[in-house]
């Protein structure tokens, strides 16, 4: 299937077009069906089932390039025209071996992208996207109140994430992966998320206080 790179609504000057054409609509896909395109990237698609993890992590990792190029970080995210766009995870890196292959050479907003594991007593201010594993909800809500204000994408995978701080969240139900974004929390974190991005996405607020 050929699909020709989009150009994306916030892109930074001179930043590279995104190769995952995110042309599906909420009446196309209601739950991301086509999957961001993200195969065009990685390949032939497979069911994705919760017990397969690499086609599920292989997925995820594709949404989070995705989110690089349809999300636009404020300058002073980065300290030079040469600095890293760094992504994080927080607990277990699932990333790894030819998932993490598969981004060399590639970049977001034209930084070259890197993946690292978040250590404890790591500062998570120096990542630019945060990957929260589920099972990490504990040190979730600590970093998520910790990190308010700042310029950082956090993306978690685990019930809630969105409407405890979270920007987005992927969500896996009956095998098909969907998105929750809290706009609230993009804006306090100045991050502007490309509408495409957003069109694709259930929108989620953090409970009021009564």
């Amino acid at each position: 299937m050929g699909v020709r790179s989009p150009k994306h609504e916030y892109a930074r000057p001179g930043a590279a077009e995104s190769p995952s054409a995110l042309r599906c609509t909420r009446k196309a896909a209601p739950v991301l069906a086509c999957a961001i395109l993200c195969w065009l990237f990685w390949g032939a698609p497979k069911a994705l089932s919760q017990s397969d993890d690499d086609a599920e992590y292989k997925v995820k990792l594709a949404f989070l390039y995705n989110f690089a190029q349809f999300v636009q970080w404020p300058p002073e995210a980065f300290h030079d025209a040469n600095a890293t766009f760094s992504v994080c995870v927080a607990g277990e890196n699932p990333f790894k071996g030819e998932l993490e292959q598969a981004l060399r050479g590639r970049t977001a907003g034209g930084h070259p992208i890197e993946i690292k594991r978040l250590m404890p007593g790591d500062n998570p201010r120096a990542c630019h996207l945060i990957f929260v594993r589920a099972g990490q909800r504990k040190a979730s809500e600590s970093m998520l109140n910790g990190l308010r204000g700042s310029s950082i994408l956090t993306v978690g995978e685990s019930k809630g994430f969105a409407e405890r701080g979270g920007v987005i969240n992927l969500t896996l139900e009956e095998n098909k992966l969907g998105l929750e974004i809290n706009t609230d929390a993009a804006g306090q974190s100045h991050l502007k998320i490309s509408s495409k991005l957003l069109a694709l996405a259930k929108i989620v607020k953090e409970p009021r206080n009564p």
